[in-house]
């Protein structure tokens, strides 16, 4: 049978459409595997341990966080993004009760539980030493890993419907346990195919986004698929329209 799709552009004009259709407030989001450079300016590198999610407001702003190996930033951002391929002999003890770790989170209900999802893990690779996360740029498309869009319920509803339109399989979103970081990047590749990765559910991370706010984080092919919704969709729909109508009375 044969493949009527549009033929994906990943131009600045597809992408405004998107966001028009969509009336997305908040920036969509790339994680990048290239070097740093003026095109990602402003950078800006983290302190300390701090969660990449602490830097939602700078990405709002226009800047791109920058995490390299061996440097500041949060250790497990730093796993989820590959730039560790290791994790801490404590980290079962970490999702849980806190035996031998610096604390104990409590998210699974004994350690043997915890390590069994940390064997699923599947470690990521990058190029570099460094990853780039901040506002999606369509001129630096070929360096893009994944692409996360930060959402109410509402539009939520919007790009998880989108994110399956061009697809038979019912399953097209998937939510994985796993930490916020995790979810931008990692988590996509733990699945035989294309997945889009419901996200924003570490209750860690949450006190970094605004109430209401998560993410969707689908693979640069499937937002390139997303770009060529056309006016047959949902988006040109009445109940789009009176939903959006309605959010704003």
């Amino acid at each position: 049978m044969p493949d009527d799709r549009p033929t994906p552009r990943q131009t600045p004009e597809a992408i405004e459409r998107l966001c028009l259709h969509l009336r997305l407030s908040a920036p969509i989001v790339a994680l990048y595997d290239a070097p740093p450079g003026p095109q990602f300016d402003p950078i800006v590198e983290p302190d300390e341990t701090t969660c990449c999610f602490a830097y939602y407001e700078r990405w709002v702003a226009g800047e791109t966080l920058l995490l390299k190996r061996g440097g500041p930033g949060c250790p497990g951002g730093h796993r989820a993004f590959g730039l560790e391929k290791t994790t801490p002999p404590f980290m079962a003890h970490f999702l849980t009760d806190g035996v031998g770790a610096p604390t104990g989170q409590g998210l699974k209900a004994t350690p043997e539980i915890g390590r069994a999802l940390l064997d699923q893990a599947r470690p990521v690779d990058v190029e570099g030493d460094l990853v780039l996360v901040g506002p999606l740029r369509a001129n630096q498309w070929d360096a893009v890993r994944s692409v996360t869009f930060f959402v109410d319920a509402d539009r939520m509803s919007a790009v998880t419907t989108l994110a399956g339109y061009w697809s038979t399989k019912k399953d097209v979103v998937v939510a994985p346990f796993a930490s916020g970081c995790a979810s931008l990047l990692r988590a996509l590749g733990e699945y035989d195919e294309d997945r889009a990765v419901l996200g924003g559910l570490d209750v860690a991370m949450r006190r970094h986004l605004p109430e209401g706010l998560m993410t969707l984080t689908v693979s640069p092919a499937r937002f390139a698929k997303m770009l060529t919704f056309p006016e047959a969709s949902f988006l040109f729909r009445p109940w789009w329209e009176e939903l959006m109508r309605q959010r704003q009375s």
